[in-house]
């Protein structure tokens, strides 16, 4: 199992999550955030919604990585990244 489920208060966006986390002895700071992407009806169908998103999560700051992506409220879908941890990190 590499992962486990914590609970986080809300976060707003662009607010960053620092998790400590110590296995054998070893211990390794993980961050993540949550952004809140348009999903308004506004532009378009859904389909062109979903493309929109994709470009954005694509665009997005190369030294995060994609964990998930929540459920829609109407307005904003909420989409979590986990900063990357690079060798010698």
């Amino acid at each position: 199992m590499n992962e486990i489920c914590i609970y986080v208060p809300s976060l707003e966006d662009h607010q960053t999550v620092e998790v400590a986390v110590t296995v054998n002895g070893k211990k390794k700071l993980m961050n993540y955030r949550v952004e809140s992407f348009d999903w308004s009806g506004e532009g378009g169908s859904q389909v062109h919604r979903i493309e929109r998103l994709r470009n954005m999560i694509e665009a997005y700051d190369s030294d995060w990585e994609l964990v998930q992506i929540g459920v829609a409220d109407g307005h904003t879908v909420p989409v979590m990244f986990r900063q990357r941890i690079f060798e010698g990190d």
